[in-house]
């Protein structure tokens, strides 16, 4: 029987300033705190993996190494706030593409879920933007949404209209993981 917990974060807009393709480690602004309330993950042993659509890949404006540029900058920056993330899983693909992984697709979630072995009744996903919330209802995990970019308006919207379930509502990423410790997923 599956026992593990876990909490999916997504990136852009949630970690770090969405300035629509953040392309270099240049452009990834980590907002305030972000390392900090990880660190806070990881000291409960919550395994912490970031799902996040890239499809700046697929159009050419980005590649798989600059992308690993990127997450080698925020991973260095973890460290220094004694943090890490567990696993960073990543869409490439257009959305056009047609792919089981690019959100609000549970493709990502389904792939982690298998490779941690953990249970989706008792993990979270935190994010930005409708589609982060619906993949996380379509794997079947607790949806937090966070204020902190102009996206989340969309998603407050569908909630209200009972059209998505979204477990809380934080105003910061920092305010959405003293949720998740609070109440746990």
């Amino acid at each position: 029987m599956k026992t593990q917990s876990a909490v999916f974060l997504d990136r852009d807009g949630t970690l770090n300033e969405d300035r629509g393709y953040v392309t270099s480690v240049r452009q990834f602004v980590l907002f305030p705190g972000v390392c900090e309330a990880i660190a806070r993950l990881n000291q409960l042993q919550l395994p912490v993996i970031v799902v996040t659509n890239q499809s700046a890949i697929a159009r050419g404006l980005m590649t798989e190494e600059d992308l690993t540029e990127i997450h080698q900058a925020f991973t260095q920056s973890l460290r220094q706030a004694g943090a890490h993330v567990d696993r960073f899983y990543f869409c490439p693909h257009h959305p056009q593409a047609g792919c089981e992984c690019r959100k609000p697709k549970p493709g990502m979630i389904h792939q982690a879920v298998r490779e941690f072995g953990l249970d989706v009744s008792r993990c979270c996903l935190i994010g930005d933007k409708q589609s982060d919330l619906e993949a996380a209802q379509a794997a079947g995990v607790k949806g937090v949404l966070v204020r902190t970019s102009p996206y989340a308006h969309e998603a407050v919207g569908a909630y209200k209209a009972d059209r998505l379930p979204i477990a809380f509502v934080a105003d910061s990423f920092s305010s959405a993981i003293d949720w998740v410790i609070e109440k746990g997923c």
